[in-house]
């Protein structure tokens, strides 16, 4: 069985920046266990698989596809950046005309559309809920502080749909603060071993008096086999929700 395979920079405009992610088009029916070892093979943080609902379906033609997700250990329930990369493999290389696709994923239907040179993704929002006290807050407590140290911590929330704890750091620190922060992110397989987290979002207030940015995140998910992750849009679901709580704003840089 040959299965044509595309490597796809997701986010960005320059070739080997942004998010790459692997994009399999499958015509026919994958033996399951395969899934898991071509994302092995492909070795990037997510590798995706378009596969056709109906026998008379066509890559060109269609508007519906299957999509799912796999790390190098392990499937996922949510990818933004892989099905960026798959619909931009539709659209663009497969010249698909539709001026919207829908992906029928582990997380619902999931809507990509062209807009002039643009892709447009409609991804879920998730809700992040303030920490009770009890046993989980401890281990959300012991994975920021292996994650950030003694740095002042503003708010500290978790998704229970999405298994994402968001550590948000305090207002005063300037972005550069977030982007040198060196962080051991495998430590926290050992930390956490419940089940109950999967990744973790660093995230600080940004500069949006003007026209900068409003909010800055990295992420990081060792219990799916991505110490870090360059850009997430799964992280985004959650980053969305919060900040614009927070902000009082519907759209955001």
């Amino acid at each position: 069985m040959q299965i044509p395979v595309f490597t796809v920079d997701a986010f960005t405009n320059r070739p080997f920046s942004g998010n790459p992610a692997a994009v399999c088009l499958l015509e026919n029916e994958l033996d399951e266990a395969l899934h898991q070892k071509i994302a092995i093979e492909m070795n990037l943080s997510e590798t995706a698989f378009i596969r056709k609902l109906h026998p008379g379906d066509d890559f060109s033609k269609s508007c519906c596809f299957g999509l799912r997700w796999f790390t190098p250990a392990n499937e996922v329930p949510l990818c933004g950046h892989a099905t960026l990369a798959s619909a931009a493999v539709l659209f663009h290389i497969q010249k698909n005309p539709n001026p919207v696709l829908t992906f029928v994923t582990l997380s619902g239907e999931l809507k990509a559309r062209q807009v002039k040179d643009h892709i447009v993704l409609d991804l879920p929002l998730y809700t992040a809920y303030p920490q009770v006290m009890g046993t989980f807050s401890f281990v959300s407590f012991v994975l920021h502080q292996a994650a950030v140290g003694d740095m002042s911590v503003q708010d500290v929330r978790y998704s229970p749909d999405t298994k994402k704890l968001l550590v948000r750091l305090s207002d005063t620190y300037e972005r550069s603060v977030l982007e040198e922060l060196q962080v051991s992110a495998q430590r926290f397989l050992s930390l956490e071993k419940t089940g109950k987290v999967k990744g973790l979002i660093l995230t600080l207030k940004g500069n949006s008096s003007g026209k900068g940015h409003d909010f800055y995140s990295r992420y990081f998910a060792p219990w799916n086999g991505i110490p870090e992750d360059p850009v997430t849009g799964s992280a985004h679901a959650v980053l969305s929700s919060y900040w614009s709580e927070k902000l009082g704003k519907k759209e955001m840089l």
